[in-house]
């Protein structure tokens, strides 16, 4: 133990040095030598690496990490390295492991010769060795060493450093993706894991849950309250797994709370009135959270209030999510290059929650409106937002930002607003003129794309009949329609003629350029005038459109001759258009229109001296059906829903993505609460033992939330719902390498003991 302790102090010794003379002078040169990655360099690391000085070998590991780091493949030195994994040097037997953890997989082969090695030092007094010796163990890909293993995992669950059974937990998974059949002995370590106390390990056992058995979710009955009270204290990265396992554990297990409509809000002083005491507590616990300094904490902290929590309560309820939401949102600043991500991600949550729950941001409507500087994917988000919190109230006030966003540079925004603008008009009849008339300027505007959306709006709006106020939609359609040169998008211009062919009929029309055109509104020959004129130069959808119009106004007005010679010169445009949509087209509507020239023919005493093709002729009022039926509107802008839950990457991907799984729905039968009361929580409600003896009692301090920001202090915790005595736990470590360093100070008499069961 002198020897080890003597041998330690002169190593840190000749590090300290080191880089004393570093910070001194020629710093910068000599720490980038180890960066070298030259043939010359890569040749001394093996003379390094097989040397008989520690400190050598240490240089010459130093060298392969440093490689490593700048994405060099080192595979080549593996037989070198695994020779020093027998080094008497803690710090070469650090970095020696760092380098099996990522060839291990690779070269499970030539790592079986140190197995021995790595058995031994799963009982080294110092923990980071036994931790990395158990990675490098569960890395080994070969079946056969799985016995060894399994061992190792069940010697080190019940280690005394929570930094080694986090490291089980992690080896959990690996060992069931290589054996399955494993799965009962995983499951009893597991539920050893679980009754730890150490909330450093509570993240990686409810990661390896979810990767080995994510349906017994009924294994977390005694565990439960346990969890809760650890929650707090969990690291930031499994905080956000541990939500997620207990929002799915609520679901299953626990009474709903009844809070997805905002109609049921229920309006009480008592946080905890009418909830089950097993939700109240996970409310109560998960509530702190919402002030984490990590995202993903807080965006998991919403999702599970927004999947939980009741609609009304004054401190758990859904309300408690909205304002850390948009405080995450508006984290955005030119010195955080990640801020942008993790703003754009916040509002699709947002938008997400607002499509599905209006209510709950209705009062924050402001907070939606664009700026400037926010980025395209965050101008999207907000304007769906707008569009779902758009009432009676505010459409007016909502309108007046739509318009101006229409002026906004970057078109695919512009459009976007100009959709939202055409949702308000269908939606609220209180801005049908105002929207309409903002519509009709838009089709006036020098930018194509505008034009476009704007013709597709006023064809929901039409078909949706809400322009009642000031225009009939007939009206409305000629307005369009005197608009069409300046209409160049292919898919405004086939819109354009759908529309004029849907309300062209007028039986007060009767003349129109000295020809009689019965049964037509006058300005409708005109239109198809300019259709037969730029046929030739139209886009395939346009003369889709433009064939159907010719065919609309031969049904409703067949005795016009000058109709007939248009339609026949336009058939045979389309008979030989080089795109064959738009030749199919033609031959289905000239076979479509043979019933309607036949009772013409008859009416005039003319007989048909075609052959008889064969096939069902329909009458003229049947084309007519088929030509003109009604057409429904299109579907609402915040009609549209996803099929997955709000607050997942598949939602916002608008894809599935791999280990997705929905929530479940609220169970219909409850468990019993007494399955949830453990060993566990009779020992975490005992009074804390006395360390000194004071005249007055002092109040009990509350629980120290670890990874809150210094500006966004906690809330102050209330007693628990399920327990009278809150959480308490203070570390008298500063950082991990105090809590590392601390196990290297055992005494003597642990480490022969250890050394002794280990010979056994």
């Amino acid at each position: 133990m002198i020897n080890r302790l003597g041998q330690r102090i002169k190593e840190n010794f000749q590090e300290t040095t080191r880089d004393l003379n570093l910070l001194a002078g020629g710093g910068a040169s000599a720490s980038a030598a180890y960066f070298d990655a030259s043939e010359d360099k890569m040749f001394e690391i093996t003379k390094l690496l097989e040397s008989r000085a520690e400190s050598e070998r240490l240089e010459g590991m130093k060298r392969i990490i440093a490689a490593m780091s700048k994405g060099r493949n080192m595979e080549g030195f593996f037989a070198q390295v695994v020779k020093n994994v027998v080094a008497n040097s803690i710090e070469i037997r650090k970095l020696v492991y760092i380098y099996l953890l990522r060839f291990a997989n690779n070269n499970s082969d030539l790592l079986l010769l140190s197995i021995n090695t790595f058995q031994k030092d799963l009982s080294d007094p110092n923990p980071l060795i036994r931790s990395m010796s158990l990675r490098v163990l569960t890395s080994i890909r070969v079946p056969v060493i799985q016995g060894i293993v399994m061992l190792g995992l069940k010697k080190l669950v019940n280690d005394r450093n929570p930094y080694v059974r986090k490291t089980v937990a992690g080896g959990l998974s690996k060992v069931y993706d290589m054996d399955s059949t494993a799965l009962p002995e995983l499951l009893q370590l597991l539920r050893t894991l679980l009754a730890s106390n150490s909330p450093l390990t509570l993240g990686p056992t409810l990661t390896a849950f979810t990767e080995i058995c994510p349906d017994r979710l009924d294994l977390l009955h005694p565990y439960y309250r346990h969890i809760c009270k650890l929650l707090v204290d969990a690291d930031e990265w499994g905080q956000s797994v541990i939500l997620d396992v207990l929002t799915r554990y609520a679901r299953a297990f626990l009474e709903t709370s009844n809070g997805e409509n905002g109609a049921d809000k229920v309006d009480s002083d008592d946080e905890f009135e009418g909830l089950d005491i097993d939700l109240a507590m996970l409310l109560h616990y998960a509530r702190s959270l919402f002030h984490s300094r990590n995202p993903m904490v807080v965006l998991a902290t919403a999702k599970l209030y927004y999947n939980l929590a009741p609609a009304g309560h004054s401190s758990v309820g859904q309300e408690q999510l909205v304002d850390p939401l948009l405080r995450l949102a508006g984290t955005a600043s030119a010195d955080n290059h990640h801020s942008e991500a993790i703003e754009t991600i916040t509002w699709e949550v947002i938008a997400e929650m607002a499509e599905e729950r209006p209510w709950l941001f209705a009062p924050r409507f402001s907070t939606f409106f664009l700026h400037s500087r926010d980025c395209k994917a965050v101008k999207s988000a907000k304007l769906r937002g707008l569009i779902a919190l758009a009432d009676a109230d505010n459409a007016a006030t909502c309108l007046r930002e739509l318009k101006a966003y229409v002026n906004f540079p970057d078109d695919t925004v512009a459009e976007e607003a100009v959709r939202a603008i055409g949702h308000c008009v269908r939606i609220h009849p209180s801005v049908v003129d105002t929207g309409l008339r903002t519509l009709m300027r838009l089709l006036k505007s020098t930018r194509g794309v505008l034009v476009a959306q704007a013709v597709i709006e006023l064809k929901g709006v039409i078909l949706s009949q809400a322009a009642v106020s000031s225009s009939t939609p007939q009206n409305l359609v000629a307005r369009l329609a005197k608009q069409l040169d300046n209409i160049t998008n292919p898919s405004a211009r086939a819109s354009v003629f759908w529309l004029v062919g849907q309300f062209a009929a007028d039986d007060s029309a009767d003349t129109t350029f000295g020809l009689k055109w019965p049964g037509l509104a006058p300005w409708v020959p005109d239109v198809l005038r300019k259709g037969v004129k730029s046929f030739i130069t139209e886009d395939a959808p346009a003369k889709l459109q433009i064939i159907t119009l010719a065919s609309k106004l031969l049904v409703l007005s067949p005795g016009t001759s000058a109709l007939a010679s248009f339609s026949q010169y336009l058939f045979t445009l389309a008979r030989y258009d080089h795109n064959f949509d738009v030749r199919d087209r033609a031959r289905f509507l000239n076979g479509l229109l043979r019933g309607v020239r036949e009772e013409k023919q008859l009416e005039e005493g003319i007989e048909d001296e075609e052959q008889d093709a064969g096939g069902v002729t329909l009458r003229r009022e049947q084309v007519k059906v088929v030509l003109l039926g009604k057409r429904e509107a299109p579907k609402a802008v915040a009609a549209e829903q996803s099929a997955y839950d709000v607050g997942s990457m598949s939602r916002i991907t608008h894809r599935k993505l791999g280990a997705y799984e929905s929530l479940p729905a609220w169970t219909d039968d409850p468990t019993d609460p007494s399955l949830r009361e453990s060993e566990l929580e009779k020992e975490a409600e005992k009074p804390p033992v006395p360390t000194f003896v004071s005249s007055a009692p002092s109040p009990i301090p509350p629980p120290i939330v670890r990874n809150l920001s210094v500006s966004n202090a906690a809330t102050p915790r209330t007693a628990s719902p399920a327990s009278s005595v809150p959480h308490t736990t203070k570390s008298k470590f500063r950082d991990l390498d105090d809590f590392l360093n601390s196990e290297e100070s055992e005494d003597e008499s642990e480490e022969e003991d250890s050394e002794e069961e280990y010979e056994r």
